[in-house]
């Protein structure tokens, strides 16, 4: 086998995102996809047989997405040098974390990554349903609003403090890859619309929305019809107080679905889920893993 990794071209045809019964990534992949990237393809005598997408986020992260080799290859160390190949375009670019999410039911995605230095760093559950025209159904009673930019660092107090970004260690799923939590980031979310706080009764002025008035968070973004949910938590009734009104918003800008990311499932007792399902790519949960590249 004369191996040669390199990046992708248009003379070359790359593998499909399904390979030997095995999807290398979601459906909606590229539709929830915000960020540049590269992808790179490993190749045999001129065929393709690997692949791997190297997405830049932020400015210091980066992720490893869609490997897939082709079941004759498989166990030949084709995976293992597309994803050596694609920490190097990392480093190029000045990335000091590597990530991936892997499917917690992939065992064999996992070791390779845990083979490459990368370390789990979170689990989490992702659930989906239909966003139908009716009610929600949701009895919530705190009032809700989006918040200003300006609010943004008070907003990050509030959800560093919740269960959720403790457990996540501070990461939030932006579509399906998940980032560092940062005022910059949050104040993004905030401009773009993509934020609801539900605050305590008594806080109706926009200048008492800070953290200390704040009983729950929403984080969401619609893509494609698809209302993504990256982050919800708070009181019981802040919670469904914010997520209503995300999932409200979510609707009216033409979102017929909505998927949910959570630690677990009782994270989100207070949403009455269920009439969710997990979603086909993860029916087992999401595994993040991590590695720390020199500077």
């Amino acid at each position: 086998m004369a191996l040669i990794i390199t990046t992708a071209r248009d003379s070359v045809q790359q593998l499909p995102r399904t390979v030997g019964g095995r999807d290398a990534a979601p459906a909606e992949w590229k539709a929830w996809s915000e960020e540049p990237g590269h992808d790179l393809i490993a190749l045999d005598d001129g065929g393709a047989i690997g692949g791997l997408h190297v997405s830049l986020v932020g400015r210091s992260e980066a992720w490893l997405e869609m490997l897939r080799v082709l079941p004759d290859y498989r166990g030949r160390g084709v995976a293992a040098q597309l994803v050596r190949e694609g920490e190097q375009i990392a480093r190029t670019y000045g990335a000091l974390t590597l990530r991936t999410a892997i499917p917690a039911n992939d065992y064999a995605a996992i070791g390779v990554a845990e083979r490459a230095g990368l370390r789990r760093v979170l689990q989490c559950v992702v659930l989906e349903t239909a966003l139908s025209s009716g009610p929600l159904h949701l009895p919530y009673d705190a009032p809700s609003a989006s918040p200003s930019p300006a609010a943004a660092p008070e907003i990050l107090r509030f959800a560093e403090r919740t269960q959720t970004l403790e457990v996540w260690n501070d990461l939030v799923p932006l579509g399906w890859r998940f980032r560092r939590i940062t005022v910059d980031l949050v104040r993004g979310l905030i401009t773009d619309g993509r934020v609801c706080l539900a605050m305590q009764p008594d806080a109706r002025a926009a200048s008492k929305i800070v953290s200390a008035a704040s009983q729950g968070i929403a984080m969401f973004n619609v893509h494609e019809g698809d209302a993504v949910f990256s982050l919800v938590d708070g009181t019981p009734s802040g919670m469904q107080a914010a997520f209503a009104s995300a999932a409200e918003a979510a609707r009216d800008h033409g979102a017929d679905r909505m998927v949910i990311f959570t630690p677990d499932l009782h994270s989100l007792d207070p949403l009455d889920l269920r009439t969710w399902a997990p979603h086909p790519w993860c029916p087992e949960g999401l595994v993040v893993v991590e590695k720390r590249l020199a500077s």
